[in-house]
């Protein structure tokens, strides 16, 4: 078997884009439109039996499993796959389950938001207020609006129409006052407020980004906006993030 799409997204989420040991931050800009990916997917037992702790049970249904994956940093990964007898099972387990509460308790009150093209995927922050959505969706080129499934009729009379503001607001924002702009920022303020009462987180992220045509040309680097809306009980949020596919397709601001 192989590590599965889920199983690596609930490894880079709770890991908080950080190696276990050594804190590194996996994902790192290196121009606008690339990342560099540092993280390397550690196997606590290894599967075959002459492996790096190969001859320990497995604590796991299977050696693919979350349970027995360690998100390193590649110097990390070198030293806990040769000091075997150091990095035993049992200080590696341990070692995940401080490095996960350090995320929740760290990374929470100071959320980094990244991507992740190499595996499509993407970390966007909580959003509270109406000034962080402007931020978001402030002279974009590009947006993309997603929500869960709406079941309620007071959830599909709230949230749609809310995106429609949003997007009205993407094309004009540029050409508002100061005071117009406040007062858009209340109006957001409130409609977050109620959206959060029943029973749902707003996150966000913007991005810039090399965009190609359907020739495959050059357009240019482009900002992009992602606002996405989910149950409180969405798997993906970890902390004060939301770790989700990269949206496949994006609106042109016109």
């Amino acid at each position: 078997m192989s590590i599965s799409a889920k199983t690596r997204k609930s490894l880079w989420a709770k890991s908080g884009n950080r190696c276990a040991i050594c804190r590194l931050e996996l994902v790192q800009d290196v121009v606008e439109s690339n990342n560099l990916i540092l993280g390397e997917e550690c196997h606590i037992i290894s599967s075959k039996s002459n492996g790096p702790r190969g001859d320990n049970k497995l604590h796991c249904y299977d050696y693919d499993d979350y349970e027995n994956l360690l998100l390193l940093c590649a110097n990390d990964h070198k030293r806990v796959d040769t000091l075997v007898e150091t990095y035993t099972v049992e200080k590696l387990i341990k070692l995940k389950k401080t490095h996960s509460q350090w995320v929740k308790t760290t990374l929470s009150l100071d959320p980094i938001a990244f991507t992740n093209d190499e595996f499509k995927t993407i970390s966007l922050k909580r959003i509270k207020t109406g000034k962080e959505i402007i931020n978001v969706i402030d002279v974009v080129h590009t947006f993309s609006f997603e929500n869960d499934e709406l079941i309620e009729k007071e959830e599909i009379e709230l949230i749609p129409p809310f995106f429609d503001l949003l997007k009205e607001y993407v094309d004009i924002l540029d050409m508002m006052s100061f005071k117009q702009i406040a007062h858009l920022s209340l109006e957001i303020n409130s409609t977050i407020n109620t959206i959060e009462e029943k029973g749902f987180k707003v996150f966000g992220l913007r991005r810039s980004a090399k965009i190609l045509n359907s020739k495959k040309e050059d357009m240019g680097i482009w900002d992009k906006a992602t606002i996405v809306i989910v149950r409180n009980d969405n798997p993906g949020i970890v902390g004060e993030h939301l770790i989700m596919k990269t949206p496949k397709s994006f609106k042109l601001k016109v």
